[in-house]
């Protein structure tokens, strides 16, 4: 399944923060006239706070954007390389690998016996499995990909557009 790096969720932590900052400031129009965290005193100059949460919440916004895609081609990478090379072909006599070898169970002597039924009944329990368990995992990842990936980045963009229209409106 795929799941976010512990060094990206850290960088979604402090964008979906600065991103609800920037979202308050921006929808209560009222930019803090100071900055604790960093002892600032912004009293004389309010719209320079403004535009500093604003440039911190563009920065996370883009380095998770960024990273967050690197981490989603890295864990679809395999995947897609497995369904581009699926009926690749050699270049003498045009084969694939598994024409090349054949599965053990088109060449049971068993077919038709005991043995081979429950062969056949084993490989359709694990196909249905493995149909399960990859509908499971496509459903978790897109889950996840939709909470952890997209929310962030679409509160993140909503965040910063509203609080540039406030910040540019000021006079």
């Amino acid at each position: 399944m795929f799941n976010l790096s512990d060094d990206l969720k850290k960088i979604k932590t402090k964008l979906l923060v600065f991103s609800g900052v920037s979202l308050f400031i921006a929808l209560t129009k009222a930019l803090p006239q100071k900055v604790a965290i960093l002892g600032l005193d912004l009293s004389k100059n309010e719209t320079m706070a403004g535009w500093f949460v604003f440039a911190v919440t563009l920065y996370f916004l883009l380095i998770f954007f960024i990273f967050s895609l690197i981490e989603v081609i890295q864990y679809y990478l395999p995947a897609l390389i497995g369904r581009k090379t699926t009926n690749m072909t050699g270049d003498t006599i045009g084969l694939t690998a598994e024409e090349c070898f054949p599965s053990y169970e088109e060449n049971d002597a068993d077919i038709g016996t005991v043995g081979g039924e429950l062969k056949e009944i084993n490989l359709k329990t694990q196909e249905i499995t493995y149909k399960y368990k990859r509908n499971f995992i496509k459903f978790s990842n897109m889950v996840k990909l939709s909470s952890e990936f997209a929310f962030p980045i679409i509160f993140g963009c909503v965040s910063v557009s509203y609080l540039y229209c406030f910040l540019s409106g000021i006079k």
